[in-house]
């Protein structure tokens, strides 16, 4: 054979080598985007069964708090009077089962009208928002739980997030267009007021708390003898009970109960407030700081609570303006 044969034949071989090299490297590479797309997938399964046992759990977790809030109101009355039978019985049937091992279920046709009905009241919000207007307030926490936790009940996706949103705006259109004064607004007692408590019990809103303030409350707290009270009169009282813990009586100028204008003008008592002062400032400020440093991560409160104030706007303006839910 010729060295231009056998040049020939080497470069052929070394062309083959490559070839199967390149298609190697190819199989290779689509092996570990099957991988990489697996993982994936698997990641998404489980934030999605996560977010859904979030949004299960917060519902439990209202239904706890409203039975909570009952019985108090119930031993409140215990205190006061002996409970009839018929009255013990009617708080068991007050209070809901949250995990029932069985039921009774309707046939097919009522099933298909309620989810029809549960459809409407679902993208037609202006009609729950009705019903939040007509209620009275010793039935809106049970409204509001069947709407927050099983009408939008899924607190991750972004459709039921916004019609739950379009209630609100109709809700807070319709009490400010009722309200004769600006101090009724904010009362805990009205339909608005009650539905921002139940928004923020949400998966949402109760992950964003957590997230943000909870290495600044635990670093508050690890000052376990950290004194911040500013009260006048109790820190007389302290200062007082200390002075005599200290040396076994009281001089003549530091009488007991004194009341609040003696107890500020005292120089010592002023002494001790200024410091304290200082630092509830500097941890409020702390506060104030890590909140608007996340204001990116904040849940659709920030709207609500933007909404609220341009209705104040609105009304002092005679204007209607809304900032659109995105």
């Amino acid at each position: 054979m010729s060295n231009i044969e056998r040049d020939s034949s080497n470069r052929r071989s070394n062309r083959n080598t490559n070839r199967y090299s390149v298609n190697h490297l190819f199989s290779m590479r689509a092996e570990q985007d099957v991988e990489i797309e697996d993982d994936l997938a698997r990641a998404q399964k489980r934030l999605r069964e996560l977010k859904a046992r979030i949004s299960a759990q917060s519902k439990k977790n209202f239904v706890f708090e409203r039975d909570v809030r009952y019985l108090d109101s119930r031993i409140a009355l215990l205190i006061q009077n002996r409970m009839a039978l018929d009255e013990q019985q009617e708080v068991e049937r007050h209070l809901e089962e949250v995990d029932p091992n069985e039921g009774h279920y309707p046939d097919d046709r009522k099933l298909q009208q309620y989810g029809n009905l549960f459809f409407l009241l679902q993208s037609e919000p202006r009609h729950t928002a009705a019903l939040c207007r007509l209620v009275s307030l010793s039935e809106i926490d049970t409204l509001l739980q069947t709407v927050m936790f099983t009408l939008y009940g899924n607190q991750y996706e972004s459709r039921e997030e916004h019609l739950l949103l379009t209630m609100f705006q109709s809700v807070l259109s319709a009490q400010f267009e009722t309200a004769t004064e600006f101090g009724s607004l904010l009362r805990a007692n009205t339909p608005v007021s009650r539905m921002m408590t139940t928004y923020t019990r949400r998966g949402p809103g109760q992950s964003y708390l957590k997230s943000v303030l909870a290495d600044r409350i635990n670093s508050l707290i690890e000052h376990k003898d950290l004194n911040l009270e500013i009260n006048p009169v109790k820190v007389y009282e302290q200062m007082v009970n200390q002075i005599e813990e200290d040396t076994g009586s009281l001089p003549a100028n530091l009488p007991r109960g004194v009341p609040p204008e003696v107890a500020g003008a005292n120089p010592d008592v002023q002494a001790i407030i200024a410091p304290r002062l200082t630092m509830l400032m500097e941890i409020a400020n702390s506060f104030l700081v890590t909140i608007i440093d996340s204001l990116e991560s904040v849940p659709f409160i920030r709207w609500i609570c933007r909404a609220w104030q341009l209705y104040i706007d609105c009304l002092r303006t005679e204007l209607d303006y809304l900032p659109p839910v995105h």
